[in-house]
């Protein structure tokens, strides 16, 4: 774990308490690049086995996981809705024109060193494969966009939370969005 020190010098001002600063989370770095390539490949062959089409990266719906994984990895969060909005909400705030939106994330934690890019994505992929919902998420014919989030985050226990979103979506560009559900009328109350 990383702590900050104040450093004590000699004729500094008497009131500066010379005493480690209190722990905090911080960011881990990791090879988001690496991992999301990696988790491009596995999604796209699972789904080529199983006759579904290849999934393009999308720049919009990467910035809404990559955005959403740092916010589940710094609150130690799971779920698709811990920041109060939907994955189609999130995937609409980038610009996405959606007529479908998908969303699985994976979580893991390791203490005291990180994950390897490669045992975070094996594992997420593992995870999704295993889960009955995540799979059909995996295997939608219906999707042909993916962006993929990553995040680590060192808590100040030590342990480094891992998150991994991939976001699914088919662009309507020429078509108005559907109109919401009841679920997301009442998200939007709740955000107001």
């Amino acid at each position: 774990m990383t702590r900050n020190r104040k450093s004590c010098l000699p004729g500094a001002v008497i009131l500066m308490a010379c005493a480690a600063s209190p722990a905090t989370a911080q960011e881990v770095p990791i090879d988001v690049a690496t991992l999301s390539s990696v988790v491009l490949s596995e999604t796209n062959a699972y789904r080529k086995a199983s006759g579904a089409p290849k999934l393009r990266p999308n720049a919009a719906l990467e910035a809404a996981a990559a955005a959403y994984a740092l916010f589940l990895a710094e609150h130690e969060a799971t779920g698709h809705t811990a920041d109060g909005r939907t994955p189609s909400k999130r995937a609409g705030a980038q610009g996405y024109k959606w007529c479908f939106v998908a969303e699985n994330m994976w979580g893991g934690w390791r203490k005291p060193d990180p994950m390897m890019v490669r045992e975070v994505s094996s594992k997420a992929m593992e995870g999704w494969k295993k889960s009955p919902g995540h799979k059909a998420n995996l295997l939608d014919k219906r999707t042909h966009d993916i962006g993929i989030g990553a995040a680590g985050w060192r808590q100040p226990d030590g342990r480094v939370v891992f998150r991994v979103v991939q976001l699914f979506g088919d662009e309507c560009p020429g078509k108005p969005r559907p109109a919401p559900t009841l679920g997301e009328m009442l998200d939007d109350l709740k955000l107001r």
